[in-house]
Order: C-alpha cells, then sequence, then structure tokens
C-alpha cells in the first residue's frame, strides 16, 4: 500500500510562472516531507519534491524545464521564510 501524503492548505502559496503560452496563476500546496503540489485554477498538475540539495524534482506530472527553474526559485524562497 503506497504512503499518502498529506498536503497543508493554510500554508499553501501563490506564485506567477512564465512559459512560452503566456503567464500563469498557479498555486502550491506545500507538505510536511518536503513535496509541494502544484495546482492552476483547480487542476492538480503535478508534485515536485525539494532533495536535500535544494534542488526540485518532479515526480508526478510534467513541467517544462523553464517552469521548473521558476518552482525553484519560488520554494526555495518560500523556506527562507517559512521555517
Amino acid at each position: 500500500m503506497s504512503k499518502q501524503t498529506a498536503f497543508i492548505p493554510q500554508r499553501q502559496f501563490h506564485v506567477l510562472v512564465n512559459d512560452a503560452n503566456g503567464e500563469h496563476n498557479i498555486t502550491v500546496l506545500p507538505s510536511n516531507e518536503g513535496n509541494f503540489r502544484v495546482i492552476k485554477q483547480g487542476e492538480i498538475l503535478g508534485e515536485v519534491a525539494c532533495t536535500p540539495q535544494n534542488k526540485i524534482v518532479c515526480y508526478k506530472g510534467r513541467f517544462k524545464k523553464a517552469v521548473m527553474d521558476q518552482l525553484e526559485k519560488h520554494i526555495l524562497h518560500y523556506y527562507s521564510y517559512a521555517f
């Protein structure tokens, strides 16, 4: 049986990311395990995890490199203020 990750809606944050199609406002839900669920207008785009080396890796869904770089910047910024 796979382990479910509990995401914390009270600690969600919103970021603006750019890609070839324009700017997108997305919501990022953190978990206590260092995972983040990425949502755009109620649709789950994927989930990413923060490694001990402060790199972001996608383990559910697919993101373009430019979007992953922006997510990494925002998530590391979140960590610097949240903890």
